[in-house]
């Protein structure tokens, strides 16, 4: 099942983000196209303090609208996961933790993208010194409890994929373990 790479060209080259044009040799021979993203990877932060989660709204271009959703980020060359969730932890949301508990990884959009995600749990929260927002980003920090955020995601007005994953993994950690979603009879 596996694919075999014939050609691989770059098609755009930006600050973030990488466009490759693969041609791949099917199992059976047949040759076809793969667009690739190239994503350097990303993490999600749950800023837990024991009774309420940190969110952000933000303007997302892509999806025309602003979108509520848990605090990430994108890891910078050479930055283990770690890293980066902790710098955009301050950075977002203006605290540090003093405890993390590493979350699921996955690929966001495997059919064309590379990023692969981390999801952070942090807690033992306190004000991070001298914490500040990105110059290029405007971002507005809310918390709700985990039944709100659960709402907001059944009701649509949390439809950012990493979000819904990393909010009711915590949803089930903290229900130790139980199944999320429909009871099977």
């Amino acid at each position: 099942m596996a694919e075999r790479t014939v050609t691989s060209r770059t098609a755009f080259s930006g600050r973030l983000l990488t466009l490759r044009v693969e041609t791949v040799a099917l199992d059976d021979g047949r040759e076809t196209t793969r667009e690739i993203v190239q994503h350097p990877g990303a993490v999600a932060i749950l800023p837990w303090d024991g009774a309420r989660i940190a969110l952000v709204r933000q303007w997302r271009h892509p999806a025309g609208r602003e979108l509520l959703e848990v605090p990430a980020g994108t890891l910078d060359p050479g930055e283990e996961p770690a890293v980066t969730a902790r710098r955009e932890l301050a950075e977002e949301v203006g605290v540090s933790a003093d405890e993390w508990v590493t979350g699921p990884a996955f690929f966001t959009a495997p059919g064309f993208c590379t990023e692969h995600l981390t999801v952070f749990l942090a807690t033992s929260l306190h004000p991070a010194p001298g914490a500040g927002h990105d110059p290029d980003e405007r971002i507005e920090v809310t918390w709700v409890t985990l039944p709100e955020a659960l709402a907001a995601i059944d009701d649509g007005t949390i439809e950012d994929g990493k979000s819904i994953a990393a909010l009711l993994w915590l949803a089930r950690r903290l229900d130790g373990g139980a199944a999320i979603g429909p009871t099977r009879a």
